[in-house]
């Protein structure tokens, strides 16, 4: 290693070596050092500049591994937060441009959001649109006798779902805050639940409030039957964790075709964008 005035140093070629980050990644935190406090230089041999090696290792581990502000949450901990699923945060953060939602700040390649200004925002899309009557006919149903009896479609329709298969199978095992059928219909095989037209109602423009006052489940120490989220564990994981600080600059897609080509274990490449995402999110476990 050169050294200069006794002090170790680092020119870019070295750095690239040395931590196999791509050169465009190291150019592009230089130019952007005014932002995330790059070490400056510290000499220059002809065209080539230097960095001190200790202060730029220094700085590496802390992008790496940041001191996150705990008003930061990610995804993951946004839906433990509000009681929201993946698939559910995924399509808030797809429809952007048209709803306002916040936008992230990313430290580390995962993205963070302000706890308290995404809960207003929310609270306000929960209250408006999480659960929009739009149609002619959700019109008409929403404005009913409340005193009516409507079957599994009907209360489906009510929340949005595209068919009732997930209110039949809530009647057998109701989430909380579900309300119990006001008949059965067929009381022997409990395949015709009736719901209040009122009861479902209330569930329907409620339910955010009951998922988010649920208590968060929090994996015990020594637990094996609760993962705090998804691929935890796996050797998929780290070696996406891997693969993605050797290549920092990397697309989704490259990072894909390095894991089909170092991994043993066979996964499709939904899997494997899932495993690079979950990565991503949590950098370690």
């Amino acid at each position: 290693m050169i050294t200069i005035d006794g002090r170790p140093v680092l020119s870019r070629a070295d750095i690239h070596q040395q931590y196999g980050y791509a050169m465009s990644a190291l150019e592009r935190w230089w130019a952007a050092r005014a932002e995330n406090g790059h070490p400056d230089v510290v000499d220059r041999i002809g065209n080539t500049q230097y960095w001190d090696a200790e202060a730029w290792t220094e700085w590496d581990r802390k992008r790496l591994n940041p001191e996150v502000d705990p008003r930061l949450r990610t995804r993951d901990e946004l839906g433990q937060d509000h009681g929201l699923s993946r698939s559910k945060l995924a399509a808030l953060w797809r429809d952007r441009e048209t709803n306002g939602h916040p936008a992230p700040v990313r430290i580390g390649g995962v993205m963070r959001w302000d706890t308290e200004e995404w809960g207003r925002w929310y609270e306000q899309q929960r209250t408006t649109r999480a659960y929009p009557v739009t149609s002619t006919v959700d019109q008409q149903a929403a404005a009913g006798d409340p005193d009516e009896l409507i079957g599994s479609a009907e209360f489906g329709r009510l929340l949005g779902h595209r068919d009732h298969s997930w209110t039949a199978k809530a009647a057998l095992a109701p989430p909380p805050g579900f309300p119990a059928p006001h008949t059965w219909g067929d009381p022997v095989g409990r395949k015709r639940p009736k719901w209040r037209r009122g009861d479902a109602i209330t569930y329907t423009q409620n339910r955010g409030e009951i998922a988010a006052a649920q208590p968060v489940r929090r994996r015990r120490a020594g637990s094996t039957n609760q993962q705090p989220y998804m691929y935890y564990g796996d050797p998929r994981l780290t070696l996406a964790r891997e693969v993605i600080r050797q290549h920092p600059d990397a697309s989704q897609s490259e990072l894909i075709e390095r894991l089909h080509q170092r991994s043993d274990q066979p996964a499709s490449r939904s899997t494997w964008r899932n495993i690079v995402i979950t990565a991503q999110e949590h950098p370690e476990d």
